[in-house]
């Protein structure tokens, strides 16, 4: 991932077109804002980083299961996945 441009707002309102299209070419922005500083990213940038914290949280929900002694083991995962696909076939 690249270093994220910084601009200012006034440069955000001068350049939106040209701002909108390096973030849709995958090249984040930062504004900076009196207020506050905001990221700009693609919509797919975005999408990407949903599914990365969905699969983090499904990992250290496994995780934890399997210290507290919830889990099941590898070998009888798969046994449980062969015996659901020999009832599917």
């Amino acid at each position: 991932m690249a270093i994220p441009k910084i601009k200012t707002s006034s440069e955000l309102r001068e350049n939106l077109a040209e701002t909108i299209s390096e973030v849709n070419q995958g090249h984040e922005q930062i504004i900076s804002h009196k207020s506050g500083n905001i990221i700009l990213i693609s919509e797919e940038s975005y999408s990407k980083l949903l599914k990365e914290n969905e699969d983090l949280k499904q990992i250290a929900v496994g995780i934890f299961e399997l210290e507290s002694g919830k889990g099941i083991s590898h070998t009888d995962a798969k046994k449980h996945l062969s015996s659901l696909m020999n009832k599917w076939t």
